[in-house]
């Protein structure tokens, strides 16, 4: 089987589009990432990661509207189409990347991603146990944290999710950066008392001791509840529930029911590639 078999066609949007753009836009489609088009060819690729790490750590005093998205585009990795789904994830792997592009700049035939090599091992399955790809370090925040405190972490971490502990250590949701996205548009949408709208100041509140970052709390913006896996399922049953659930990862938990780590999409990628 080669990729080309299983990619998708890729969604574009155009070079001259701003940052507030990409974000609705992602929302919208429910995806994580959009090819850059000009001319009618593309020249980039725009990621849900990319830009929370840029949305979050820039000091620019430039609004979401203002932003162009050719500031944060990433050059296009393409492949041959008879690339096979374990090469590909090695490649993946390698380079660093959470998708290539089948063709050349001149023929797109499709995008393959790691939602589709998670598609490809439920298809596929093999004799492997979470326990044997999960990743042991997590990374965690507690409900009652800032939200300037939380965004911190996620920079610091280089991480697009953290884990949500209420009082008792125990579980109680994720806060990923499709969650800020979703405050950004919500709030940038609103009017100050000048008349103005606020999107310019939604990034810069996020890590703001003194606004927007300090008066909310990570039990405010979190998407609640956990969606866990033991350690010793099968990688066939992580897959499942991730590609089910329209989810990155699941929350891994050892035979005490504690957090042993977590099982993403990286991982079952890197499990194919082995």
């Amino acid at each position: 089987m080669s990729i080309n078999e299983i990619s998708n066609k890729p969604i574009t949007i155009l070079k001259n589009s701003t940052i507030s753009d990409v974000i609705k836009k992602l929302l919208e489609s429910k995806l994580s990432r959009l090819i850059v088009v000009e001319s009618g060819k593309p020249i980039g690729i725009i990621t849900e990661k990319d830009i929370g790490l840029f949305l979050f750590s820039e000091t620019t005093k430039q609004g979401l509207d203002d932003i162009p998205i050719s500031r944060i585009m990433k050059p296009i990795v393409f492949v041959k189409e008879e690339l096979t789904p374990q090469e590909s994830a090695k490649m993946m792997l390698e380079k660093g990347v959470s998708s290539l592009t089948v063709g050349s700049q001149d023929n797109i035939k499709g995008i393959f991603t790691k939602t589709d090599l998670v598609r490809y091992y439920l298809k596929n399955p093999e004799d492997k146990k979470v326990v044997d790809y999960m990743t042991h370090e997590n990374v965690y925040t507690h409900s009652a944290a800032p939200l300037f405190k939380v965004v911190k972490k996620m920079l610091e971490k280089k991480v697009s999710r953290i884990i949500v502990k209420d009082q008792n250590e125990k579980p109680v949701g994720i806060v990923s950066f499709r969650d800020l996205f979703r405050i950004s548009v919500e709030l940038g949408s609103e009017e100050d008392d000048s008349g103005f709208t606020i999107s310019d100041q939604i990034r810069k509140g996020f890590l703001s001791e003194e606004g927007f970052g300090d008066i909310s709390l990570a039990r405010e913006v979190m998407t609640k509840g956990i969606i866990s896996i033991k350690f010793n399922e099968s990688l066939t049953k992580a897959c499942d529930l991730i590609l089910k659930n329209n989810i990155s990862g699941l929350v891994v938990l050892d035979g005490n029911g504690s957090i042993a780590g977590i099982i993403s999409k990286t991982d079952i990628v890197r499990a194919i590639a082995n």
